[in-house]
């Protein structure tokens, strides 16, 4: 029997993982994963080689990484023409969400997000000991309104997915900026843009834009998604200086690791494959929109490499259905959305394969169809 005092750790969340592989007798290697919403054409090949020139060099296993990350952290702020002292490292942008959370609610508090946003809003919430509050929110749509109506006296943070995972939704430009002049001062507004480079820079309205206006701002990318770095773990945040230093303090030393560090330095310097990955992504979007308006299925989602799509029967059962025939997408039953999935846009191959055993399920049983 577990010590009493660990009795609270039993109301915490766990995180939900997807359907087991092994229990259908699948190997990995035997399924197509648009589950994971990851590049399926990275990382670019000469982000490889570094990683594998970091991994076979002299002291590559014994030789610790760079506590402060400071190379790059210099490129990274190169890129946003930042300074590298706005810029705090962490393993995956989940991890900085956790330190934002305890920082903030370290003498008590709420966390506020919309409703079926990202899971780790509420996990790292909960887990510092905060109570954490849903806004009202469609699966396809967040209003800046829903958010500053829902903020309590005793909310200390507020988590905003741009867009969000798993449903696509993304504020307007003056509605981000309206949620970012008009949040409380003290509360620190967390923006989630693990899925930005996926947009177009010219029309994304990017919250690092709002840091002169709001101090307590913190903006967070990953190179997970489009630089296809998911397995070595390495995202960042920005900030103003004086935030950024004293979010320093909550992270773990040596959090990421030297062969992370190096990939990302590598994947900022290769604009051309963020450019191909993005127009690869959209011509997938694009397709993908077209296929289910021909099986008359609703989607959602303006935004991101992948769409949720709405069914009229448990999306855990569609996906175990697919994921006999050897395609894995993600239900999203535990987001409140039991019948919804979300399928990550992939290679023509992936899409091919993922219609050619969606499609008779859902002509035969039927979409949420308009």
């Amino acid at each position: 029997m577990q010590p009493h005092v660990f009795e609270h750790l039993r109301r915490l969340p766990r995180h939900r993982s997807g359907l087991p592989l092994q229990a259908l007798s699948l190997n990995p290697g035997d399924v197509v994963n648009l589950a994971e919403n990851g590049n399926r054409w990275g990382p670019a090949e000469a982000v490889q080689a570094q990683v594998l020139m970091e991994l076979t060099g002299p002291g590559a296993f014994r030789t610790y990484p760079a506590g402060d990350g400071l190379a790059l952290r210099s490129a990274i702020a190169g890129r946003r023409g930042l300074d590298p002292g706005q810029v705090i490292l962490g393993n995956g942008s989940t991890e900085l969400i956790g330190i934002a959370a305890r920082a903030m609610l370290l003498d008590g508090g709420s966390g506020l997000a919309a409703r079926h946003s990202f899971e780790a809003f509420g996990l790292a919430t909960q887990a510092a000991g905060g109570r954490f509050i849903q806004c009202h929110a469609t699966a396809t749509d967040v209003e800046a309104a829903h958010l500053l109506g829902a903020v309590q006296p005793d909310t200390r943070i507020v988590y905003l997915g741009h867009p969000d995972n798993p449903t696509g939704t993304l504020l307007e430009r003056d509605a981000l900026t309206r949620l970012a002049l008009e949040l409380r001062e003290d509360i620190l507004l967390v923006v989630d843009q693990a899925y930005a480079e996926y947009e177009d820079p010219a029309t994304y309205p990017d919250a690092s834009t709002l840091l002169e206006h709001r101090n307590n701002l913190l903006v967070l990318h990953t190179f997970s998604k489009l630089h296809g770095l998911a397995a070595l773990r390495i995202g960042y945040g920005i900030a103003n200086p004086d935030l950024a230093g004293l979010l320093e303090r909550m992270r773990c030393p040596f959090n990421t690791s030297r062969p992370a560090q190096v990939a990302a330095e590598a994947a900022l310097q290769d604009e051309a494959f963020e450019a191909f990955s993005r127009a690869q992504n959209l011509a997938a979007r694009e397709a993908f929109l077209a296929e289910a308006e021909r099986h008359r299925c609703r989607v959602s989602g303006q935004a991101g490499n992948f769409m949720l799509m709405e069914t009229v029967f448990p999306a855990r059962e569609l996906a175990r259905d697919l994921l006999r025939q050897g395609i894995m997408v993600c239900p999203a039953d535990g987001y409140g959305l039991p019948n919804h999935v979300r399928v990550a846009m992939g290679t023509p191959q992936d899409m091919d394969a993922f219609w050619k055993a969606a499609g008779p399920i859902l002509d035969n049983l039927g979409c949420g169809c308009s």
